[in-house]
């Protein structure tokens, strides 16, 4: 793991089954991306096929997907892309989701509060 990364343990649940995988998490990246073997393991299946753009700024194609995530006390149905390669990103719509953000000095997840900027 390199300087600024951080890698967390998250447990997906799928019409399969249910497995805990490390993933790197990505502020950046607006779903997560599990790899299209991980979301055959766990029955998870692609709903929608959309255009993505990757970090070299070249576009892909990715399906979209549900699954269930669960990280500490919080567990929420959230969409995520299937996209080619293993690699497994946590992105921003889970964070929301599960209420957690990053604390950049130790590179660990916590809890956050929601914004409600009207009630």
């Amino acid at each position: 793991m390199k300087m600024g990364e951080t890698m967390v343990t998250v447990r997906l649940h799928g019409p399969k089954g249910q497995s805990a995988v490390k993933m790197l998490v990505d502020t950046g990246a607006l779903y997560t991306k599990l790899s299209p073997s991980l979301a055959r393991e766990l029955g998870t299946t692609p709903n929608e096929v959309v255009k993505v753009k990757l970090s070299d700024g070249s576009i892909r194609e990715a399906s979209l997907a549900d699954a269930v995530k669960e990280y500490g006390p919080s567990k929420r149905a959230v969409t995520v892309l299937v996209g080619p390669g293993d690699e497994l990103l946590l992105g921003v719509t889970t964070l929301e989701a599960l209420r957690l953000e990053v604390n950049p000095v130790d590179g660990k997840l916590e809890p956050a509060t929601p914004y409600l900027f009207a009630m």
